[in-house]
């Protein structure tokens, strides 16, 4: 039986080969600086996916100004009425609110005369407010509703629930907002005051 050998100039014509076909990264050369320092991304020089693709958490900015209290004040209990606009991961889109129940916690000039705050009687420094609300996010395949619950004073607030409706359903929302005494719309006018703010969704519980 004839052994065959391969030649050195066969072993080196196929090293080449194989190391274009198993490295892109070879194959076009060196990656330039901008590329090989993309943050995220499991190979160097490679694009980093998407977010949506991921099914990572993903981050939608608000800017949102009142619209109307019902019933007209001074009915007990009021619902606000929001609307405003939509952006970040998702894009451009619409948003709208309504604030459920809002609850004030006693500010010491409720008394006569009145106290100074944290002394006689025991009162919350600064004046806190309870909230529950619920947020809409529209941006077509990607538009949620999101029931949220928690606080805010003049400065702005914090809040946190579920999304019960839409893209996303039962993820986990964080919001923070801050208030803003004037904005401005998409077409030019003027609102006031206003909240500005993010939406932070975590991931489907299917996900």
């Amino acid at each position: 039986m004839t052994v065959k050998t391969l030649t050195p100039i066969f072993v080196l014509t196929l090293v080449p080969v194989v190391a274009l076909q198993f490295s892109p990264v070879l194959a076009a050369g060196r990656p330039d600086a901008q590329q090989a320092t993309i943050q995220g991304s499991p190979f160097p020089g490679m694009p980093v996916p998407s977010a949506n693709a991921r099914r990572d958490p993903i981050e939608v900015t608000f800017t949102k100004w009142r619209t109307a209290v019902l019933p007209p004040a001074p009915a007990v209990p009021s619902r606000f009425l929001f609307k405003g606009f939509a952006g970040g991961d998702l894009g451009a889109g619409d948003f709208v609110a309504e604030v459920l129940d809002r609850k004030v916690s006693t500010a010491c000039t409720a008394f006569d005369p009145p106290c100074t705050p944290g002394t006689t009687p025991p009162t919350i420094t600064g004046s806190i407010a309870s909230l529950q609300a619920i947020y809409e996010v529209q941006v077509g395949e990607h538009s949620f509703v999101a029931l949220i619950q928690g606080g805010s004073t003049s400065s702005g607030g914090r809040l946190e629930g579920v999304v019960v409706s839409g893209w996303r359903l039962g993820a986990h929302v964080r919001v923070a907002f801050d208030t803003l005494s004037s904005c401005t719309d998409r077409d030019g006018v003027a609102h006031g005051p206003c909240f500005a703010g993010t939406i932070h969704v975590g991931r489907a519980p299917n996900e």
